[in-house]
């Protein structure tokens, strides 16, 4: 199967259209995007732009987060809340991998 990988507004309209997925962008969009402002927040291979995208129903800003898994790249809107859990969920699942493989 075949992933489209999308880059600025057709990627920021599937962002919007589905804000909580991952939407599939390219290696040049992640970098693009992490050297057009210093990071708000970042965490290993994932960041949130150094700008608000826009602002949520409950006045918390909404950035746009990118990150990097092995060869693949995605993007997704979240709050800098979101963003903590998120990489949170992501640092204590990579210790369990590495605790539990076989060696």
């Amino acid at each position: 199967m075949t992933t489209t990988t999308l880059e600025w507004a057709p990627l920021w309209d599937a962002m919007k259209t589905a804000p909580g997925a991952w939407v599939p962008t390219t290696e040049a969009m992640y970098w693009e995007m992490l050297g057009v402002l210093p990071p708000r927040a970042m965490s290993g291979r994932t960041f949130l732009v150094g700008e608000a995208d826009h602002h949520n129903a409950d006045g918390r800003a909404v950035y746009a987060c990118f990150k990097k898994f092995k060869d693949d790249y995605s993007a997704r809107y979240m709050t800098l809340a979101q963003f903590k859990e998120v990489t949170t969920a992501d640092v204590i699942a990579d210790q369990w991998r590495k605790e539990c493989s076989p060696t």
